[in-house]
This record gives structure tokens, C-alpha cells and sequence, in this order.
């Protein structure tokens, strides 16, 4: 019988709800390194080959279902990977409760549950007060990327940080002008010949 992967050296654990702590990230990765944090992580694969590839940049990811979160966490500790870390939490409940100020340097949103009811918009991420914590946590200069396939999130997304006064628009593209991503999602929806829809925002300096 195989030995099961020991996934604790790149779990962090979830802070219950309720509970009052920040999480000190140089002490989680044991440098000063910036640190990427993507939300909803799904299989991994964008989140896996950034921590390969950047071995000086420390990747934090976020991942409620049960199922992505273990396959992605022992993706991870196979590969041995010290500038990783994944937590099994709500995404929301983490970049509000338990990040501190300035200390994410990019944010990755790809392909959020858009909720597409009318009466289940309420549900979204991306929200104003959700921009605002994201605007809290990241540095001075720092980037939000998002991306979706659904044009009613995007013009959400897009009007949500664009009425955020402390983030500017650096960059969109639509459909084709659109570059490749890696995530599992976004194969599935160009497979499926949707449109992909991508911002990036800079958080302005004070």
C-alpha cells in the first residue's frame, strides 16, 4: 500500500470564524519573500507551476471544496515545494479576518462562482466592501488579476474596482485579445467557446 503524502508542510491551518488572528506570513514561509495569494485555487495548476517557476515569490492559495483542497495540497508536498502554502477556507473570511495590512504583493481571482440568478448576486465575491479589503491587504503598487467567462461578473468586477478609490485600471482584454491562463477552468471555458474576460488593477500609493 502506498504511504499517504504528509501534506502538513504546506498547510496552513484555518483560523475558526470568530476567532481574532492575522496571520503572520514572513513567519509561514520563514522569509521576507512577496507573496502571491490566489483565491479559489481549484485544481492548482496556476498556483503549482507559479511556485515551481518563482522560487523567490512565496504563493498562498485558498480552497473551501474539500476535494481541491487535499489534490492540491499533496500536489505540493510531493513536489516538496517550501514557497507554498494552501489553507482550506472561505476566501472571503480569510482576505478579512485573518491577512494583515500591506501584506500581499498580487492578488489572483480567476473564474469566482458568478452566481448567475438575479437573486443570488448577493453571493459574489466581488462586491465593494470585498474591494476594499483587498485594498487593505495588498502593498502600495500592488495587483488584483481577475478573470471570468461570465460578461455580467465582468462588468460587476470591472465597475466594482473601478469605483474603488484606491485602485487605478492598468489593463483589460476581451475574447481573443485575452493571453492564454493555465487554470483548469479557464481550458474548460475555451474549450467551450466562451469569452474570456480579464482586468488587472494597481493599488494606488499613498
Amino acid at each position: 500500500m502506498a504511504r499517504a503524502t504528509d501534506i502538513a508542510p504546506v498547510v496552513l491551518p484555518a483560523v475558526p470564524q470568530g476567532v481574532a488572528h492575522r496571520h503572520d506570513l514572513a513567519a509561514v514561509f520563514g522569509n521576507n519573500h512577496p507573496v502571491e495569494l490566489e483565491l479559489g485555487v481549484g485544481k492548482g495548476r496556476f498556483l503549482i507551476q507559479s511556485a515551481e517557476q518563482n522560487p523567490g515569490v512565496n504563493f498562498l492559495g485558498v480552497e473551501w471544496a474539500g476535494r481541491y483542497f487535499r489534490l492540491v495540497a499533496e500536489r505540493a508536498a510531493r513536489r516538496g515545494l517550501a514557497n507554498f502554502r494552501i489553507v482550506r477556507d472561505d476566501a472571503a473570511h480569510l482576505v478579512r479576518d485573518n491577512l494583515a495590512d500591506a501584506c500581499i504583493a498580487v492578488l489572483h481571482i480567476y473564474f469566482p462562482d458568478p452566481w448567475p440568478k438575479a437573486r443570488h448576486h448577493k453571493r459574489r465575491l466581488i462586491q465593494p466592501p470585498f474591494a476594499r479589503q483587498c485594498a487593505r491587504v495588498l502593498q502600495p503598487g500592488g495587483l488584483v488579476r481577475l478573470a471570468t467567462d461570465h460578461e455580467d461578473y465582468a462588468q460587476q468586477m470591472e465597475q466594482v474596482f473601478l469605483a474603488d478609490p484606491d485602485f487605478t485600471p492598468t489593463w483589460r482584454a476581451v475574447g481573443a485579445d485575452a493571453p492564454q491562463g493555465v487554470t483548469n477552468w479557464e481550458q474548460k471555458f475555451r474549450a467551450q467557446g466562451r469569452t474570456i474576460h480579464k482586468f488587472e488593477f494597481r493599488r494606488v500609493t499613498s
